[in-house]
């Protein structure tokens, strides 16, 4: 546990707005793995592994992981590499298959067409597709240097749209927009109760 909070701190030192996301990612991880009833072993290893998702952007170049525009199809490439190279930096480690299984497929999709290894369905690690979800709400929903985040509304009609069309596993987008839809009313009760 020491290691993998050493790594989480090398992260957060090294690029703030990749560790306030891996945060955000796990809240997002661990919400969903409670809906979905998994048991304390996973959530743990969920939460760990969300958590160092995002470990091998340690290793990608300030002026790509910061710039302000469109990637081009270097630097597109070069970003795609941090699953690879987060599972390599956790591969010492005695624990590091289920981290690293984790953040080797996070991009992977339903439909086969994700990266580094192209896996499908099943095929991808749950905990892997769980953080997927989490990550790509996270990133639809929060500000990047390169665009504003959009609105809930917005990214709940985007991860509808994409249920269908098979970037991310179906029933987990199905649970994650329950849990969404209860965290805004919930929100929008307490907020009336204060005014």
């Amino acid at each position: 546990m020491g290691i993998l909070f050493a790594l989480a701190k090398a992260l957060e030192a090294r690029d703030d707005d990749t560790a306030s996301h891996s945060l955000n990612v796990t809240k997002y991880a661990m919400l969903l793995g409670q809906q979905l009833g998994l048991d304390e072993e996973e959530m743990r290893i969920l939460g760990q592994g969300a958590m160092l998702h995002d470990l091998g952007k340690i290793g990608i170049p300030d002026e790509i992981l910061k710039k302000p525009g469109i990637l081009d199809e270097f630097e597109f490439e070069r970003i795609k590499e941090h699953p690879r190279l987060t599972s390599e930096i956790l591969a010492p480690l005695e624990t590091s298959n289920y981290y690293s299984s984790i953040a080797r497929s996070h991009h992977e999709r339903w439909d086969g067409n994700g990266y580094p290894d192209g896996l499908n369905g099943e095929n991808i690690p749950l905990l892997a597709r769980i953080v997927a979800v989490a990550d790509a709400w996270d990133a639809m929903t929060t500000n990047r240097v390169y665009r504003l985040g959009m609105s809930e509304k917005m990214a709940l009609k985007i991860l509808e749209k994409e249920k269908d069309w098979g970037q991310w596993d179906p029933y987990l987008i199905e649970e994650f927009i329950k849990i969404i839809r209860k965290e805004s009313s919930s929100s929008y009760s307490l907020f009336e109760k204060a005014i």
